[in-house]
């Protein structure tokens, strides 16, 4: 990693954008542009990820809750309203790193992802040439100073 790169670290919940830059005199200069640290420069919230069931559940009403026809008419749905939560979760994500790499990433892009969602998100994200290494982690809560080791290579760890 050197200085100017772009460290996108996220979940269904939350993504976090990294900027590497120079840790000391010598890489400012260019004489070393490895040794870098990272500073966050963006923080997103998925509000997708957030919201109440009944937030999405729409023609219920707060009253009374009647057993009937009515009652089962107006809740019919709900056995497909996890698969739509998450596939809405997965498209706000991708849409979030795409406009966090147009931004933000004029060099190198890595990229972090839980393994559960990756193959998902990374099917919707449109600047997958732009990513140079992807990291299938939940690296979310990892400490920015153990990040850079986390985007090594594996011979180099």
């Amino acid at each position: 990693m050197k200085v100017g790169d772009l460290v996108i670290v996220a979940s269904l919940g939350e993504i976090k954008a990294y900027k590497a830059n120079p840790r000391t005199p010598e890489a400012e200069a260019g004489l070393k542009p490895n040794e870098v640290k990272l500073d966050l420069i963006k923080a997103i919230d998925i509000v997708e990820a957030h919201k109440k069931l009944n937030d999405l559940i729409t023609g219920l009403d707060e009253g009374v809750k009647k057993a009937g026809f009515l009652n089962r008419a107006a809740s019919g749905e709900k056995h497909n309203l996890k698969d739509e939560i998450y596939k809405e979760a997965v498209k706000c994500v991708a849409e979030d790193i795409d406009m966090l790499i147009d931004e933000l990433g004029d060099k190198k892009v890595f990229l972090s992802l839980p393994q559960t969602i990756a193959d998902d998100v990374l099917a919707k994200v449109k600047n997958k040439d732009k990513i140079f290494r992807i990291v299938k982690k939940d690296l979310l809560k990892t400490d920015k100073n153990k990040l850079i080791d986390e985007f090594k290579p594996e011979i180099l760890k």
